[in-house]
């Protein structure tokens, strides 16, 4: 923490200096480079900042040089023409540069750079500032040549100097503006060596034909290609992470995808136009963690072979029209945490199929809306989703759920609109069951979901009252029951959960003054719009007498008041002896009730309740000092 320490000067005879993943901070000292030993400087992942100085550029030992992940700036060019030269073209016994994250500024000529820097065997430029351009001149490269990341340098251009890089390794030129279809000679960059491409984010509209067997990770999402399934990649059968979403691509899955499923662990085909059914190609699936087919138009059952990715994490399925009843066979996947099949087409009630006791024990995002799915709410899966109970945070610093190195992404329905969350965090757990044909009541079980973030069972037909157990979702920020026909008053409870930002209870039948207090004093009106009977703030609607004062209490049976004793002739008869209310409610059956009984009804009862709220609140605060 701090400046770098001034006695690193007297290490007259210092090597190699490491002092990556700290906090350092200041201006990186002149000193420093006029070490006459040094060979290897690594300050990766600091708060460095201000200009390079200028006495790097003359230490002729420097081999290694990393300053990723820091706040350097300045102006530095290749084709330096100033009368002091300040270019990294100097340091020709380079072999390692890494200048990435950080905010300089400057063109970078990268044929001119390769040739003069004759050792070098790695160049790391992402999102370093720099501007790289190229002349397409085929000019001398290292032949041990191995790593290019040139990520956010505003190319325009596969550089021609690719081909001639034989034992390449790792290239990424994604996030520039490369246009068109790629050469054809860029099937042949690294040979055989070549382990990583990262193509994405760019304007791409063609690929060529892939020629690399050993290849781990391809990414080329983002991009504008269109065409079929690129048959050549069947051919690779050591791919591990393979993403190609966000493009145009058409047609149907090919059998051959199943060549290279044995290695997979992230397969990210979303947002295409794949149609057609999903082969059923998953018996030997044991790495794949992530499958993701969000956005085509794919169709028929979801592939039970999937049953066998027993290591799988990540299925989402939505947004296209697969259908079919729900596959409750899902539920055996140990370690699936998010399941997404929502605007689909599937149908029928769903039923559990797990041959296990205990279905879906990891899962932490279920979105099954914009089905036709029918029947009750799955309370027999709610008690059994663990992973949405007593969560433990896992301290300030997010966690976010990943795919190897790779994070998921999603698009949730929350808080009243659509969120687009890049990296979802570990412990944001969602239950989206919204739109569809669900019925009967919600289930208390629902209410031990404690960690519960989202909870959207709106547009169903949904009856009887909200369940008193929602108050126990004390991390909850978003929910959403409308558009059902749930009856009753609302929970008083409601009000004491801490995070809830957004609530819609719109469109139901639901009756009595809304509670008010913390949470509930933030909602507008279309909180509450289409429940007839609901009255009081934020309503336009006033409650009438027999709300004045009146807190809530629990009532059994139907809402009417016209059958059977009323409560003000119970309250009254409670205040007053047994017989007297038994008289007085018989006497008001048959002839009615009078304005004059009703005042001294509501005068009783006013100071009955008052007198059982002043105890109850006694008997919390005794028990709370224990």
């Amino acid at each position: 923490m701090g400046p770098l320490p001034k006695s690193l000067f007297k290490l007259t005879h210092l090597i190699t200096l490491d002092l990556s993943h700290n906090m350092l901070s200041g201006v990186l000292p002149s000193w420093l480079f006029t070490l006459p030993s040094l060979e290897s400087i690594s300050l990766f992942d600091n708060m460095f900042s201000g200009n390079v100085p200028l006495e790097l550029f003359s230490v002729q030992s420097l081999k290694e040089l990393n300053l990723a992940n820091n706040q350097l700036d300045g102006e530095i060019n290749v084709l330096d023409q100033g009368p002091i030269l300040q270019t990294f073209r100097q340091l020709t016994n380079l072999t390692f540069l890494d200048l990435s994250f950080n905010n300089f500024s400057g063109e970078w000529e990268l044929d001119t750079l390769l040739s003069s820097l004759t050792n070098l065997v790695a160049l790391i430029l992402s999102y370093s500032g720099f501007s790289v351009t190229t002349n397409n001149a085929t000019r001398y490269v290292n032949p041990d040549f191995n790593t290019l990341s040139l990520a956010s340098c505003k190319i325009k251009v596969f550089p021609e100097s690719l081909r001639t890089m034989k034992n390449l390794i790792f290239l990424n030129l994604s996030s520039n503006d490369i246009h068109g279809h790629v050469p054809d000679w860029a099937g042949e960059i690294g040979g055989s060596m070549l382990l990583t491409l990262d193509i994405s984010n760019n304007s791409i509209t063609g690929l060529p034909q892939f020629q690399w067997p050993t290849l781990h990770n391809l990414h080329i999402q983002s991009n504008l290609i269109h065409g079929p399934f690129p048959q050549s990649i069947c051919n690779m059968s050591s791919l591990r992470y393979w993403d190609m979403s966000n493009n145009k691509f058409g047609g149907v899955i090919p059998q051959c995808v199943g060549n290279i499923i044995p290695s997979l662990f992230m397969l990210d085909l979303r947002n295409n136009l794949f149609q057609g059914t999903v082969p059923n190609v998953f018996e030997d699936c044991g790495y794949l963690e992530g499958f993701i087919l969000n956005g085509n138009q794919l169709e028929g059952e979801v592939p039970t072979s999937l049953s066998k990715c027993r290591k799988l994490r990540i299925l989402d399925l939505g947004n296209n029209h697969f259908n079919g009843t729900f596959p409750g066979w899902l539920g055996d996947l140990p370690n699936l945490q998010a399941l997404v099949l929502k605007s689909n087409s599937f149908h029928g009630h769903i039923v559990t199929t797990s041959t296990i006791k205990f279905p879906f024990p990891s899962l932490q995002v279920l979105d099954l809306s914009h089905n036709g799915l029918v029947g009750p709410l799955p309370g027999k899966y709610f008690q059994n989703f663990n992973a949405m109970k007593n969560v433990v945070k896992k301290g300030a610093k997010l966690e976010y759920l990943m795919l190897g190195r790779v994070y998921y992404s999603i698009v949730l329905v929350a808080k009243g609109g659509k969120l687009d969350f890049a990296q979802i965090d570990v412990d944001y757990t969602v239950v989206d069951l919204s739109n569809n044909n669900f019925e009967g009541e919600i289930p208390d079980i629902i209410g031990s979901l404690n960690s519960l973030i989202v909870l959207d069972l709106s547009h169903n037909s949904l009856t009887n009252r909200i369940p008193h157990s929602l108050e126990d979702l004390s991390e909850i920020e978003s929910l959403d029951l409308s558009s059902n026909q749930l009856t009753g008053e609302i929970p008083q409870g409601l009000t004491d959960l801490t995070f809830l930002a957004f609530l819609n209870l719109s469109q139901n039948d639901l009756v009595g003054r809304i509670p008010h207090g913390k949470q509930f004093n933030t909602f507008d009106q279309n909180s509450f719009r289409g429940n007839p009977k609901l009255c009081g703030f934020p309503l336009p609607k006033k409650c009438g007498d027999q709300y004045q004062g009146k807190p809530q209490l629990e009532k059994d049976g139907d809402e009417e008041e016209e059958s059977g004793f009323t409560l003000k002739a119970v309250v009254f008869g409670y205040g007053s002896g047994i017989l007297l209310g038994l008289v007085i409610g018989c006497l008001m059956l048959s002839i009615g009730r009078p304005k004059w009984f009703n005042a001294i009804a509501d005068a009783a009862e006013h100071m009955i309740l008052n007198k059982k709220n002043m105890r109850m609140r006694r008997n919390i605060h005794i028990l709370g000092r224990h």
